[in-house]
C-alpha cells in the first residue's frame, strides 16, 4: 500500500483511498451541500405569497449588568409612597349598607322617625316637679315660738337626738324630717325653720303668695326688707325660663321684729318664684320657673322664727 501526496493540497492519502484527498473529499461535498442549499432557498422564496411581510425580527434586550457588592438585588431606590387612605363617614357607610343590604320602601320612613326620635331625646328633657309642693292634706299649726323649752318641743313633735347646726357652733339641730328643724342654745329654742307647707306658725306657711306673708307679718310688725333682694338673670332653653337650680332663683326676703311686751323674736319670710319643673339636660338640671311670657308667681319657700333676746348668731340680743 504506497502513500501519495496530493499535488493541490500537499496532504498524504493511500492510494487505495476511494475518496482520494481528504481535502478535495470535504471541499467536494461542501459545495455540492451548498448547491443544494441555495437550490432550496430559491424554491421557498418562489412558494412565498407575493406581498407578503417579513415578520419583525424583536431585538434582544441587553444582558443586566451583574450586581455590585453589598447591592440588593431587585430593591427599588426609593420606597414609593403609600396610597391616601380615605376613612368613610357615616353617610358613606349607611350608604354602602344600604347598597349592600337593600332596605324596604316602608323601613326608610321608620328610620326617619327612629333617628329624630334619637335626636329628640338626646336634648333637654322636661319633668313636672313643683316647689314649693302644692298642699295636700291637713294645715297642721306649729304652737312653739322662739325662747320656749326643749322639753314643749318634745312634748309636741317628740324626741329627737341632737346634732350639730351649720348655722353656729353653739347650737343643736333637731331634725323633724328634712323640712321643719328647731335649733336650741342651752337647752331654750334658738331657731326655728319651716319649709313643709302643711305646717302653719302664725299664720305663716310655705306656699303662700306675697300678698298673704306680707298681711301675716303685718299682724306681727312692720314689713319691711330682710336682706336686699337677689334677682339673678334668668335664661331660656327650650322656651322656659330657668335657674341653675332652686336655690339660684331671685329671692325678696320679708321680715317683721316683734319687740316686747309682745315678745322679742324676729319672723324672716323667703318670698321667691314658684318652680313648675326640672329642665333636665345630660348632667345638669336646671329650676324651670315656667314660659317667658308667663308672669313670675312669688310665694313663701321659707319661714324662720329666730330669738333676739339672747345672743347667737343673728346678733347680739335686741332687748
Amino acid at each position: 500500500m504506497a502513500l501519495i501526496r496530493c499535488p493541490k493540497h500537499g496532504i498524504p492519502y493511500n492510494e487505495d483511498n476511494p475518496r482520494g484527498c481528504p481535502a478535495c473529499a470535504l471541499e467536494k461535498e461542501g459545495g455540492e451541500q451548498a448547491q443544494i442549499m441555495r437550490e432550496l432557498a430559491r424554491a421557498s422564496q418562489a412558494i412565498r405569497r407575493p406581498g407578503a411581510a417579513a415578520a419583525p425580527v424583536t431585538p434582544r434586550p441587553p444582558a443586566e449588568a451583574p450586581p455590585r457588592h453589598g447591592e440588593r438585588v431587585g430593591a427599588p431606590v426609593t420606597v414609593p409612597p403609600r396610597p391616601p387612605v380615605l376613612e368613610p363617614g357615616v353617610l358613606e357607610r349607611l350608604q354602602e349598607l344600604l347598597r349592600q343590604r337593600p332596605v324596604p320602601a316602608a323601613g326608610i320612613p321608620l328610620i326617619v322617625i327612629l333617628l329624630v326620635a334619637l335626636m329628640v331625646r338626646s336634648g333637654p328633657s322636661y319633668v313636672e316637679q313643683p316647689s314649693p309642693v302644692p298642699l295636700t292634706g291637713e294645715v297642721l299649726p306649729l304652737p312653739i315660738d322662739p325662747g320656749a323649752e326643749l322639753t314643749t318641743v318634745f312634748a309636741v313633735l317628740g324626741v329627737q337626738p341632737p346634732r350639730p347646726s351649720p348655722d353656729g357652733r353653739e347650737l343643736e339641730r333637731y331634725s323633724y324630717g328634712t323640712d321643719l328643724t328647731i335649733d336650741a342654745l342651752n337647752g331654750v329654742v334658738y331657731q326655728i325653720s319651716m319649709l313643709v307647707p302643711n305646717r302653719s306658725w302664725r299664720g305663716l306657711r310655705v306656699g303662700i303668695p306675697q300678698r298673704e306673708v306680707e298681711g301675716a307679718l303685718a299682724l306681727l310688725g312692720l314689713p319691711q326688707p330682710a336682706a336686699p333682694a337677689v334677682m339673678p338673670q334668668a335664661d331660656t332653653l327650650r322656651g322656659w325660663v330657668v335657674y341653675p337650680s332652686l336655690e339660684g332663683r331671685p329671692n325678696q326676703p320679708l321680715k317683721a321684729e316683734v319687740r316686747p311686751p309682745n315678745g322679742c323674736y324676729d319672723v324672716v319670710v323667703d318670698i321667691q318664684p314658684r318652680a313648675a319643673g326640672v329642665l333636665v339636660d345630660r348632667e345638669r338640671r336646671y329650676a324651670v320657673i315656667g314660659r317667658p311670657e308667663a308672669p313670675f308667681e312669688w310665694v313663701a319657700t321659707r319661714v324662720q322664727m329666730i330669738d333676739r333676746a339672747v345672743a347667737g348668731p343673728a346678733g347680739p340680743a335686741a332687748c
